[in-house]
């Protein structure tokens, strides 16, 4: 096992969507303009494998675009987590909101 890597249990059943994520980070670091696979080699496969990283203009774009595809609900967050929330709720929500009227 390389140096760093999670060890996984082959009898521990994997959802269909996160075998999906580990998929598409077997592609690359950074997947469209802005998805960041990376953490998907070290979480386990679990919550967190991909981030949208950028600027609220940045990720309200990409969320967009996956609206468009027929995606209809994000897990937002990050850590620091009241830091981060409270600056999501504050620059991205707004362009969020102005994006569905």
């Amino acid at each position: 096992m390389a140096k760093g890597a999670v060890a996984r249990d082959p009898d521990r059943f994997t959802a269909t969507g996160q075998q999906r994520l580990l998929e598409s980070a077997a592609r690359g670091d950074v997947l469209d303009d802005n998805l960041y696979t990376a953490p998907g080699r070290h979480g386990g496969g679990g919550a967190g494998t991909t981030w949208l990283v950028g600027s609220a203009e940045d990720v309200a774009k990409s969320l967009g675009r996956y609206r468009a595809l027929g995606i209809t609900h994000f897990v937002l967050s990050d850590t620091p987590y009241l830091p981060e929330i409270h600056c999501q709720g504050a620059r991205l929500l707004p362009l969020l909101r102005e994006a569905v009227r």
